[in-house]
Order: C-alpha cells, then structure tokens, then sequence
C-alpha cells in the first residue's frame, strides 16, 4: 500500500503543472490580442481624419465672381449683398464703354448669396433680391 500512496501524490503534482501552463499560454494569448487591437483602431482614426483634411479647402475656395448691371442714366453702380452686408459703397461696378453695361468682379467664397444694384447711391433695384450660387 505503500506504493500506491506514493503514486497517488505524483499524479496531483503533476496535474499543478499542467494548470500552471495552461495560464501562462492565455495570459500570452491576452497580451497579443491588444498589440493586434490598436493598429486596427489606428487605421480607423487615420481614416476619419483624411476626409477632415479634403473638406477644408473646399470650403475656402474663392471664386472670382462677375456682376453685370443695365443702369445706362447712372453715374455710379454698386452691388451690395449678403457677402459684403450689405454695404452700397464697398463693391463699386465700372462701366463697359462698348456695351454699356456695369461690370464688376468679386471674389467670394463658395456659397449662395443674395444681392441687389444700387444705382447711385440711393436707387436700389425693385423687387426681390436677385441670388447668387457660388
């Protein structure tokens, strides 16, 4: 009887070693699933930033816009709109001596804007405001 208590404590030793392995190959399985976790996360954060970086010179594109009038008793011509707020004396128009018309250009952004002639410095175009797509 001897023999089979000495067999007896081998056996539990034995299966200590084999629950002290079986950690060890998890907790390595743990610590690479995070190294593996972060370039994914990475890759996603470098994807959403490229389009940040697209959107903003679109929307500081400037484009030179032309403004042609048909005030042929005027002296002055002005535009004055929602890009200038409003003002009558800021943009000031030229006038074409072939064709007779007042012309201008301005630069603005890319938008839309509302606009109206002013003749003058007083008569303003009748009617609704006249718009702008940019």
């Amino acid at each position: 009887m001897t023999k089979a208590t000495a067999k007896t404590t081998k056996a539990p030793a034995a299966k200590k070693a084999a629950v002290k392995v079986a950690p060890a190959k998890k907790t390595a399985t743990k610590a690479a699933a995070p190294k593996a976790a972060k370039p994914a996360a990475e890759k996603k954060a470098a994807v959403k930033a490229a389009p940040a970086k697209k959107a903003a010179p679109k929307a500081s594109k400037k484009v030179a816009v032309v403004f042609e009038a048909n005030c042929p008793l005027a002296t002055t011509v002005s535009v004055a709109g929602s890009f200038n707020n409003w003002a009558i004396d800021k943009d000031m128009l030229k006038k074409d001596k072939k064709t007779g018309l007042w012309v201008g250009k301005v630069t603005l952004d890319s938008g839309v804007y509302e606009y109206k002639f002013v003749c003058d410095g007083q008569y303003w175009d009748e009617g609704d405001n006249k718009i702008k797509h940019v």
